[in-house]
């Protein structure tokens, strides 16, 4: 499959009172062209600023320290405010978790629509509205009088539509989903993902989902990126990654999913390291039952387990390093 997206040995931080948080530690993954990809972990894993950085938006005091994001074989990172400003108007969507946070309450939805349109497209505002309507009927809002209403006056599925919607003003590339069902109910939910779904085909659209939830992994994504403390731990082909996760931390994870279904608690021992002092070795090395030495001193790299599974830890020695 064609790469469109290769992140490469990503580094960033947060400068706090505290010190330096190391966010994100050589953070390496790549999406292809019309792939979706899902990339999980708990709650300051640093998913959502691999989100941020791809778009250049991360927020003071964070900064990218070191390391590339490729598009279409250019490098964001090395791209000022002005030319970010330009990818994400022709390349780049982005949907937030909260749509209510996102929307503008005081304008209609059909005028937040225009003026996307208008900046991303440089267009009449008529047009720009006649094609609003095009966007909403494309997101199954396909009742043209809703573009006069204002946020407050849409339900949380309406709006989470209407995000998508702007999020398509500029024909993008890839599509960054950050959390994009976690303020919805189990039925739209579904609704939501499977809009993404098929958008992702019709508009030949790669998708980046950002979640902590397995389940929506496991029925939309077609590969999984696995993150802890600020590293990908675990990356490959959702089927095989789920079946078969080979790092402690994705077997944890999915194991304390199972019990949950089943409405048992489950837990992994410890608690996640101070990313202000994070550890020599292995991240999770002190909350892993196959810890070695090693483990301690030396922080693993991502090799090649099987087909397109690959894991970062000491238990698979150096066979087949890559990423």
């Amino acid at each position: 499959m064609e790469q469109l997206l290769r992140v490469e040995d990503l580094d960033a931080s947060y400068y706090s009172y505290r010190g330096t948080v190391h966010a994100l530690n050589h953070v390496s993954l790549s999406i292809g062209r019309q792939e979706t990809l899902g990339l999980v972990g708990e709650t300051g894993c640093g998913k959502s600023t691999v989100g941020l950085c791809i778009v250049g938006l991360i927020p003071s005091p964070g900064k990218i320290d070191s390391g590339r994001i490729l598009l279409d074989g250019e490098d964001l990172v090395q791209k000022n405010k002005e030319e970010m400003r330009e990818v994400r108007r022709t390349k780049l969507g982005l949907v937030f978790q909260d749509p209510s946070a996102s929307l503008n309450p005081v304008l209609r939805i059909g005028n937040q629509l225009v003026e996307a349109l208008r900046v991303k497209k440089r267009m009449g505002k008529n047009e720009a509205m006649e094609i609003a309507i095009e966007l909403l009927a494309k997101v199954g809002i396909t009742n043209p009088k809703v573009a006069a209403d204002f946020p407050h006056e849409l339900s949380g599925g309406m709006k989470q539509r209407a995000l998508i919607a702007m999020a398509l003003t500029g024909d993008p590339e890839l599509l960054i989903a950050d959390e994009p069902t976690s303020s919805l109910d189990v039925t739209l939910q579904a609704q939501i993902m499977e809009l993404l779904a098929e958008l992702g085909k019709k508009e030949n659209m790669a998708v980046l989902l950002i979640t902590h939830n397995m389940g929506l992994v496991s029925q939309y994504c077609d590969r999984v990126a696995v993150m802890y403390a600020g590293h990908v731990v675990e990356v490959g082909g959702t089927r095989i990654v789920l079946k078969s996760p080979s790092h402690p931390y994705t077997q944890g994870l999915l194991a304390a999913v199972r019990l949950a279904s089943k409405h048992e608690l489950a837990s992994i021992p410890g608690t996640v390291p101070d990313l202000i002092n994070m550890p020599q070795g292995c991240s999770f090395a002190s909350r892993c039952s196959h810890v070695m030495d090693i483990c301690t001193k030396e922080k693993p790299e991502l090799v090649h387990i099987q087909e397109t599974q690959f894991a970062a830890c000491h238990l698979y020695g150096t066979r087949g390093q890559a990423r």
